[in-house]
């Protein structure tokens, strides 16, 4: 078999096929067997996300759990994701106010726990009521409606920024028995991402001594998103992806900072894990798998404000929605909001910190964001122009041009296996296109 990455089809059927494969009476067994063996029964549909499953019971005495059993088909290391999601929410649970579910019980699977009728890891935990918060409904929302929700949220994000940790990587609970997590290797989605993606990947998780580290591990991760085969792949947004990554590791050293300390981040907060209830209250952050401790220069507020999707940040709208934002903190009266309103002060969205970030975590808009909001800090003349003096220095058969060739041969041969095997994408999907065109203008 060819060493290409999966389609999204394949993913699809795989994951399929392993829901499928799960037993909706074992599941209720196991949730059963951690509550004094009481009948239970499923009280709404099971829902999927990206790496869990969840199956939601209710007992006879009405009390609602949730059982989620990792997707083991898209998740390199199940068992270290289970007892770090585990480990950060208790450690949030006992240093913070933040609504995270409380955990009943956890599990790895296998034959290693004999007492579990599913065979697989699981995590069960209380069920939150409430609905995921719809981007657009908020969005439609008033300032002035929007400011409780804000004020509600920045304010777990102060907290968050008060969980300070000597170095970058993922809780994990002591092996001695201790009651305190301690930092382990990073566990990042889009280092799960290439561990599947590609068999020959030699970048393992790690922990980091410095912002410097961990910038780089991220910078290392994005480069070998970047060199993935694409389905379209132009010469264009080869020439895209070689300069930019190129120039972006000149900017890294630079604009690092190594003074500050890590922060626990949870780093996946999307709309849809954060739980509110009908009047916009959050009630609970959930799925918590792959939070993290960062640098201080990579906790940031989220993308997400205005409405639009990460590559957006350089633009007017953030920058618009920032400020209605930033003003929650500045309303605050707790100290911790005071302190994060002054290292996210007005100018963050016009500084490089927030737009480097995301470039460096975002592979599916590295062109957008990276054109948009690294380039016109470092560059007077257009990027045509800047790419086409950049690979005419280099020369037809100089370093760069020849990555370039390499990278759109891989990509033509990765096309001719698709379509000789039925697999060709029937819509522009993350095979589709690549990984960003180069914007226009």
């Amino acid at each position: 078999m060819a060493n290409f990455p999966p389609t999204y089809d394949q993913i699809e059927g795989v994951l399929k096929a392993f829901i499928d494969s799960i037993d909706l009476n074992a599941v209720c067994s196991l949730a059963s067997l951690h509550n004094s063996s009481k009948n239970c029964r499923m009280f709404r549909d099971a829902a999927s996300g990206s790496y869990n499953v969840c199956y939601f019971v209710e007992f006879d005495d009405g009390t609602q759990w949730v059982v989620r059993i990792p997707l083991e088909p898209c998740i390199s290391n199940v068992w270290d994701k289970v007892q770090s999601e585990v480990a950060t929410i208790r450690y949030l649970q006992a240093k913070t106010t933040i609504p995270v579910p409380n955990i009943h019980a956890f599990g790895r699977g296998g034959v290693v726990d004999e007492k579990n009728p599913t065979g697989h890891a699981y995590i069960i935990q209380s069920y939150i009521p409430g609905e995921t918060l719809n981007l657009l409904t908020l969005r439609k929302m008033t300032v002035n409606q929007r400011m409780p929700f804000y004020s509600e949220l920045v304010d777990f994000f102060a907290q968050l920024r008060q969980q300070e940790f000597p170095c970058g990587g993922s809780l994990m609970p002591d092996p001695d028995g201790g009651t305190a997590p301690l930092v382990g290797p990073l566990l990042s989605m889009q280092l799960n991402e290439l561990q599947l993606e590609n068999r020959d990947l030699n970048i393992q998780p790690a922990t980091f001594a410095s912002a410097t580290d961990f910038a780089f591990h991220q910078y290392h991760l994005l480069d070998e998103s970047l060199r993935l085969p694409y389905y379209k792949f132009s010469q264009a947004t080869a020439e895209h992806h070689v300069f930019g990554m190129e120039d972006l590791k000149k900017r890294l050293s630079d604009h690092i900072d190594d003074h500050g300390p890590f922060v626990l981040s949870h780093t996946d907060l999307r709309p849809s894990n954060i739980i509110v209830d009908e009047n916009m209250h959050i009630k609970g952050i959930i799925d918590w798998e792959w939070a993290g401790t960062v640098p201080r220069q990579f906790f940031l507020p989220p993308t997400w404000i205005a409405g639009l999707p990460p590559d957006r940040v350089a633009g007017v709208e953030f920058k618009v929605e920032y400020i209605w934002f930033r003003d929650a903190l500045i309303e605050a009266t707790s100290e911790r909001c005071r302190q994060l309103a002054s290292e996210w002060d007005r100018r963050l969205p016009r500084r490089i910190d927030m737009p480097l970030a995301v470039t460096l975590q975002h592979s599916s808009c590295f062109v957008n964001m990276y054109y948009t909001g690294i380039f016109p800090h470092f560059h007077k003349g257009s990027r045509e122009e800047v790419i086409r003096e950049f690979f005419g220095r280099d020369g037809k058969d100089g370093k760069f041009s020849l990555e370039v060739q390499q990278r759109l041969s891989n990509s033509k041969r990765y096309a001719q296996y698709l379509d000789e095997n039925g697999l060709a994408p029937s819509c522009e999907g993350k095979e589709g296109q690549g990984p960003g065109e180069p914007p226009k203008g």
